[in-house]
Formats: structure tokens, C-alpha cells, sequence
């Protein structure tokens, strides 16, 4: 599970510091996790550093993970959500959120929340 959950951390990370992150896979194994990714360039080593610095931070202070199933109409508004969207998700679909309880992002889609917290779709947890 804690591998699983990196990867939703590790996508959060990426995007603060790169901005447009587009997540294309990922494997998760009881013994390590990869993560496939596209982004504009590739990454200096001071954007990993900062990456690293962001996930560790995160790790560290045991940020809350909150997990909620939602209708799909509805949760796909969560403002700051990611997704793969070219794949098929179930309605409901399951989101994700480190940091900021799904109910809250549900309940005000538009705010910012959304943006400083990583939330997506989840079919792994």
C-alpha cells in the first residue's frame, strides 16, 4: 500500500515542479514502484531534488490519505484532479486525496483545494 500511495504522491510532486505532468502507467510491487510519465523537458537534477524534497515532506508529516467512491460527472469537476482520461473509469469512480478529505473537494469542486493536494481516480487502492 505505501508503494501504491507514493505513486499518487510522486504525481503531485512532479507537477509542482514541473507543471504539466501527464502520468502514462505506473507499476507498484511490494518491493518498489515505477512511475511512467511525460513532461515539456526532461528533469535537471535540481527538479528531482525539489520533487524528492516535496514527496519526502509529505512521507515525513504523515499527510492524511482519504479515500472516497463518487459519481463520475461529479468528481471529474474537482478542480486540480488527475486522471488518465483517455482510460475508462466506473461510475462511481474512486478518488484519491492526500491531504484534503474527498468530501470537502466534492463539496466545492471550483475552490483551489483541489490545485495544493494530490487527488486523482484510483483503481488501486
Amino acid at each position: 500500500m505505501k508503494n501504491h500511495t507514493g505513486t499518487h504522491v510522486l504525481n503531485f510532486a512532479l507537477r509542482k515542479v514541473l507543471g504539466e505532468v501527464e502520468q502514462k502507467g505506473s507499476l507498484v510491487a511490494p518491493d518498489r514502484m515505477r512511475f511512467d510519465f511525460t513532461a515539456k523537458h526532461a528533469l535537471t537534477a535540481a527538479q528531482v531534488h525539489e520533487a524528492e524534497k516535496i514527496a519526502q515532506q509529505m512521507i515525513e508529516t504523515r499527510v492524511p490519505v482519504f479515500a472516497k467512491d463518487a459519481p463520475l460527472a461529479e468528481a471529474r469537476e474537482v478542480n486540480g484532479l488527475r486522471a488518465v482520461f483517455d482510460e475508462a473509469y466506473p461510475d462511481p469512480v474512486r478518488i484519491v486525496s492526500v491531504g484534503v478529505r474527498v468530501e470537502e473537494l466534492l463539496a466545492d469542486p471550483k475552490s483551489d483545494l483541489g490545485m495544493n493536494t494530490a487527488v486523482e481516480f484510483c483503481g488501486g487502492t
